[in-house]
């Protein structure tokens, strides 16, 4: 299956990350997004998936993710899947493809306090 960037819809979250946010799959099994961070995700608290699991990998800069006080550093190569339910923060300059699993819905994202 082809997808074009011209089909991925730009996006902007507060924390200093910016990207495209590709068409899911047609079965919905997966959703593509293309990840500029210069900052912190989320800007406040964690973020949580409930449904998917979100696997980040690190295409240029270096990141660290922290989950559950452990924390984890990204450089270009390396990659991190976070688990449905699990509470993380994302901190760091550089780009990433990241990979949902099932496809993203914004029902299931949710940002959770420190």
């Amino acid at each position: 299956m082809f997808i074009s960037r011209n089909s991925a819809k730009p996006f902007t979250i507060p924390g200093g990350v910016t990207g495209f946010l590709y068409p899911s799959s047609p079965r919905g099994d997966q959703t593509i997004a293309a990840v500029t961070q210069d900052g912190v995700y989320p800007a406040h608290g964690y973020s949580v998936n409930d449904v998917a699991t979100e696997t980040i990998y690190c295409i240029e800069g270096s990141m660290t993710i922290e989950v559950n006080g452990a924390t984890f550093p990204l450089t270009p190569g390396d990659c991190f899947m976070i688990f449905p339910g699990t509470k993380y923060r994302v901190t760091g300059t550089g780009r990433s493809i990241d990979f949902i699993t099932p496809a993203w819905e914004k029902n299931t994202n949710r940002i959770v306090p420190v």
